[in-house]
C-alpha cells in the first residue's frame, strides 16, 4: 500500500472567513452610507422550506443550515464540491465531477472502492432541485449553481418528508422563480489560475421577464464554466508484469511494452459544465398557480481527478494512463408544481421527468497487476510464451429516466392544529453497459464476445466489438409508492409537539449479464455470469415498512427556542450481481438510521448574534458495504457489515459586530465507532471500536468579513478559513487508509458601484494539499485532493 505524504500544517495568526453558516448576514454592500447612518444593524431573517413549509429558520425545529444566493455569489461557489466543502459534519469523496458521494454527521461506510459505475446501493444523503428528487447511486448530479436562491442542508434522517436517500440528510437546492412584477437582468464572467495548473473561466447569466404583469413571468438563465486541470499524466511505460498471479510463475519470452505518449499531458483534468434553466410563472388566479421549470446541463470531462501519490509531491500532482479518460454527461429534468387552496386546504402538486445519459472512457491498464486472468486474455495460450499489448480500458453507457409524482394537502399553519400530509410516487430506470476492452486479446487469438442467449442486455444481441473480453450489462428497477404525513399541536403557546410517519413499499429488481470471452468462434463466445438465472425466483422483490418522527418544541421566547428530535431513516436494499459465488448472498438488506438530536437556536445582543446548535446520537445498523475483493468474485458485491453509535456536537454562531464587521463560524464534533460486527462476514472489516469512514472527528469554519466605503465605492474584504481533522476512508480493512487532517485559506477583495461589483480572490491561499479521498480501485493508490492556489477575477452585473 502506497504512503500518504501528510502537508505541512499552516498556523495562521488571524482568524479568517467563513461567509457561509446559514447564509447569515445580508451584505449591504451597494450603499455604505446607508448602513453606517443605521447602527441597529440586526441579523437578517432567513425564510426556508425545510419543513415543506416556508417558515423563519430560526422556527423550524431542525438543524438546517443555509446559504443565500448572495453568499453563493460571494464565495465564488458554483459546484458540488464547492458547496460540500465549507460544511462542517458534511464530507463528499469521489473520482471527480459527477461521480461523488455525500456523507453527513458520519453516516457512511465509506468508499466503495469501484471506479466505474455499476450497480450499486443508493446514497444516504438525498439531493433536491426545488421539489424534485435527483439523487442517483453511484452517480450524483454535479449541478452548476447558477441563479440559485439559497442551497438548505438538512442534517440527521428527513425520511418522514423527504425518503428514502434522506436516512443521514437532505440538500436543496433552491433556484430563484420568476419575478411577475420587475425586470431584471445580470451575469458575471471570471477568470482564473492555478499553482502548476491551467486557466479556468465562467460565464454565466439570467434574465427575469414579465410578459404580463401579475400574471405571467419568465426567467432564463444559462452558463458555461471551464475547471482547468492541475493534474498531469506523466509520461510512462509499461508491460504485463512478472509478479501477475495468472502467470503462475511463468516467464514469458516476450511481453510488450507500451508508451502512454499519446495521452501523456499537463493539466489533464478539465470539467466543463454547459447548460440553461427556463423557467415559467403563471397566476391562474388569486389562488392557484403554475410553475413549470426545465434545467438542461452537459458536463464533459478529461482526464483523471486523482493522482498517484507514489509519484507526486505537494507542488507537483502526477498520475499514469494509457489510453482515453473522458466523459460527457447529460442532464434533462424538467419539473412542474401546481399550488392553490382548496377551502382551507392547501394543496400542491409536483412532478418531474429526469433523463440523463453518460458516455465515456476510462483507463484500467494497471488492473494487470492483480487480474488473475489477463494473461489468459492477452497471451498466447497455453504457456504464456509472448504476451501483448497491456492497455486495458473500459467504455461506459450509463442511462437512468425517473418520474417522480407527490401530491400533498397542509392545513392553515397558523391553527394550534396543523398537519401535513401525502402521497409520493418514483418511478426509477437505469441501464448501464460497460466494455472492458483488452487491447492485446485480439492478437491473442480472442473472438468478439457475444450476449449470453436468453438473458437480458442492453444492446440488439451481436457481437461486441473487438477486443471486448468482458462487459457488465444490466437493468435496475425501482418503483415507490408512499403515503407520509406529519401532525403539530400547540400544547402551550411555548411547546409544540409533533409526530410523523411514512409508509413505503418499493418493488426493485435487477436482471442482465456479465459474458466473458473465449477463443472460441461465433455465438459459442457467451459464456459468464447470467444473473437473471442466478436471481430467478428472487428479482423483482417489495420492500416494505414504516419510519417515524417525533418531536418537541420549546419556545422560551423570542429570542430562545429549543427542540428534542427522535427520527427515523432508511437506504432501499438490492441485489447482487455475483449471487451464490464463494458465498456471496443474492441480496443485501435495507441499512437503518434512528436518531436523537437535542438543538437550540438562540439570537442575542437585540438580534445581531445568533448561536444554533444540536447534540446528536445516531445509531447506523445493517450498515451497507460495497466490496471488490477478488480473492471472492471479479465483480464487486454488497453485504451488510454491521452496527455503529455516532455521538456528535455542532454548532454556528453569526455575529454583526458593528456597521462594519461581521464575524461566523461553524463547528462539529463526531465521534463514531463500529460496535458489532456479524460472525459470517466474508470480507475483513476494521475491528470492533474503529471510526467510520469520512467522519473526522473535529471539523470547522472560522472568519469575518469587513465593510469599507470609498467615495462612491463600496468595498469589502472577505476570509475563510476551513480546518478539516484526519479521517480514514474505508471500512474494508485492506483498502482503509487514514487521510490526514488539512487546512484551508480563501480569500477575497470586492469593489462595487451601483449595479457593478468585481472581486478579486484567492482560494487556498496558503496552497495547503488537502486529501479528500483515496482508495485503491485497481491496485493503484490514489488520492483525490483539494485544487492548489487558485487567483482570480469576477466581474458581475446585477440590474
Amino acid at each position: 500500500m502506497s504512503q500518504i505524504k501528510r502537508p505541512t500544517k499552516t498556523v495562521l495568526t488571524v482568524a479568517v472567513a467563513l461567509a457561509l453558516s446559514n447564509g447569515a448576514v445580508q451584505a449591504q454592500e451597494n450603499n455604505l452610507e446607508e448602513k453606517a447612518a443605521d447602527s441597529e444593524r440586526q441579523l437578517e431573517k432567513i425564510i426556508v422550506t425545510s419543513t415543506r413549509r416556508s417558515e423563519n429558520q430560526q422556527e423550524v425545529p431542525l438543524a438546517v443550515q443555509a446559504m443565500s444566493g448572495q453568499k453563493l455569489q460571494q464565495l465564488g461557489i458554483d459546484s458540488f464540491e464547492d458547496y460540500v466543502a465549507l460544511l462542517p459534519g458534511v464530507s463528499s469523496e469521489g473520482q471527480g465531477p459527477g461521480k461523488q458521494e455525500t456523507y453527513i454527521r458520519g453516516v457512511s461506510a465509506g468508499r466503495s472502492d469501484v471506479r466505474l459505475a455499476g450497480i450499486g446501493g443508493e446514497p444516504s444523503v438525498a439531493f433536491y432541485l426545488d421539489e424534485a428528487p435527483i439523487t442517483t447511486p453511484g452517480r450524483n448530479i454535479d449541478l452548476y449553481a447558477v441563479d440559485l436562491q439559497r442551497v438548505e442542508v438538512l442534517k440527521g434522517p428527513q425520511g418522514t418528508l423527504f425518503g428514502a436517500s434522506s436516512q443521514a440528510g437532505t440538500v436543496r437546492l433552491i433556484s430563484n422563480k420568476p419575478d411577475l412584477v420587475d425586470f431584471r437582468a445580470g451575469g458575471e464572467f471570471g477568470i482564473s489560475t492555478t499553482k502548476s495548473g491551467a486557466i479556468s473561466n465562467q460565464s454565466e447569466g439570467f434574465v427575469n421577464i414579465p410578459l404580463v404583469e401579475d400574471v405571467f413571468a419568465i426567467r432564463l438563465a444559462g452558463y458555461s464554466s471551464t475547471d482547468g486541470g492541475f493534474i498531469d499524466n506523466e509520461l510512462a511505460t509499461t508491460q504485463l508484469p512478472l509478479t501477475n498471479p495468472g502467470l503462475g510463475g511463468t516467464i514469458p519470452s516476450s511481453r510488450l511494452e507500451v508508451t502512454n505518449a499519446t495521452y501523456a499531458k499537463d493539466d489533464y483534468n478539465e470539467a466543463t459544465y454547459r447548460g440553461m434553466r427556463a423557467s415559467a410563472l403563471w397566476q391562474i388566479n388569486d389562488e392557484w398557480d403554475l410553475l413549470v421549470q426545465h434545467t438542461s446541463q452537459q458536463l464533459d470531462t478529461e482526464g483523471s481527478f486523482e493522482y498517484d501519490p507514489s509519484i507526486s509531491d505537494d507542488d507537483d500532482l502526477n498520475v499514469t494512463t494509457f489510453s482515453p479518460v473522458e466523459g460527457n454527461d447529460e442532464v434533462n429534468l424538467t419539473q412542474w408544481t401546481v399550488n392553490g387552496m382548496l377551502g382551507d386546504l392547501e394543496v400542491i402538486y409536483n412532478g418531474s421527468f429526469t433523463d440523463r445519459t453518460y458516455q465515456g472512457n476510462t483507463d484500467y491498464t494497471a488492473y494487470i497487476e492483480v487480474g488473475p486472468f489477463v494473461p489468459y486474455y492477452i497471451c498466447t495460450y497455453p504457456g504464456y510464451d509472448e504476451c501483448f499489448s497491456p492497455v486495458m480500458t473500459t467504455s461506459e453507457q450509463f442511462e437512468t429516466e425517473r418520474s417522480v409524482h407527490e401530491i400533498r394537502v397542509s392545513t392553515n399553519a397558523d391553527e394550534r392544529f396543523r398537519a401535513i400530509g401525502g402521497v409520493f410516487y418514483d418511478d426509477q430506470q437505469l441501464n448501464s453497459l460497460t466494455d472492458f476492452n483488452y487491447a492485446g486479446s485480439v492478437q491473442a487469438g480472442f473472438s468478439p464476445n457475444f450476449p449470453i442467449p436468453g438473458a437480458f442486455t442492453n444492446t440488439d444481441g451481436s457481437a461486441r466489438p473487438a477486443g471486448v473480453t468482458y462487459f457488465n450489462d444490466y437493468q435496475s428497477d425501482r418503483e415507490e409508492i408512499s403515503v407520509f404525513g406529519e401532525i403539530a399541536y400547540d400544547v402551550t403557546e411555548a411547546v409544540t409537539l409533533t409526530f410523523g410517519a411514512r409508509h413505503y413499499e418499493i418493488d426493485i429488481g435487477l436482471k442482465g449479464q456479465s459474458p466473458f470471452g473465449q477463443r472460441a468462434a461465433g455465438p459459442e463466445a457467451d459464456a459468464g455470469t447470467n444473473v437473471d438465472e442466478n436471481l430467478a425466483g428472487l428479482t423483482p422483490t417489495t420492500l416494505s415498512g414504516t419510519i417515524y418522527k417525533g418531536n418537541v418544541r420549546w419556545k422560551m421566547n423570542d429570542d430562545a427556542m429549543f427542540y428534542l428530535t427522535y427520527s427515523e431513516g432508511f437506504r432501499s436494499g438490492g441485489f447482487n450481481r455475483s449471487a451464490n459465488v464463494n458465498g456471496i448472498p443474492a441480496s443485501f438488506d435495507t441499512d437503518d438510521v434512528t436518531s436523537v438530536e437535542l438543538g437550540w437556536k438562540t439570537t442575542w445582543l437585540d438580534n445581531t448574534l445568533r448561536f444554533n446548535g444540536a447534540i446528536y446520537n445516531v445509531d447506523f445498523s445493517d450498515m451497507q458495504q460495497s466490496v471488490l475483493d477478488l480473492d471472492i468474485a471479479n465483480n464487486s458485491f454488497f453485504d451488510n457489515v454491521g452496527t455503529s453509535k455516532i455521538n456528535g456536537l455542532e454548532f454556528d454562531l453569526n455575529w454583526t459586530a458593528n456597521d462594519y464587521l461581521d464575524v461566523f463560524g461553524s463547528f462539529s464534533y463526531i465521534d463514531s465507532e463500529l460496535t458489532d460486527i456479524p460472525d459470517n462476514l466474508l470480507v475483513g472489516i476494521a475491528p470492533v471500536g474503529s471510526n467510520l469512514p469520512y467522519a473526522p472527528e473535529t471539523e470547522g469554519v472560522l472568519g469575518a468579513r469587513i465593510y469599507q466605503e470609498a467615495g462612491d465605492f463600496s468595498i469589502v474584504y472577505q476570509g475563510v478559513f476551513k480546518w478539516t481533522d484526519s479521517r480514514f476512508n474505508s471500512l474494508v480493512a485492506d483498502d482503509r487508509v487514514e487521510l490526514p487532517s488539512y487546512n484551508q485559506v480563501n480569500l477575497s477583495a470586492s469593489i462595487s458601484k451601483d449595479d457593478w461589483r468585481a472581486t478579486f480572490f484567492i482560494d487556498n491561499a496558503t496552497d495547503s494539499l488537502g486529501q479528500v479521498a483515496a482508495g485503491s480501485a485497481d491496485n493503484v493508490f490514489r488520492v483525490s485532493p483539494t485544487r492548489p492556489r487558485t487567483i482570480g477575477f469576477r466581474v458581475s452585473y446585477d440590474y
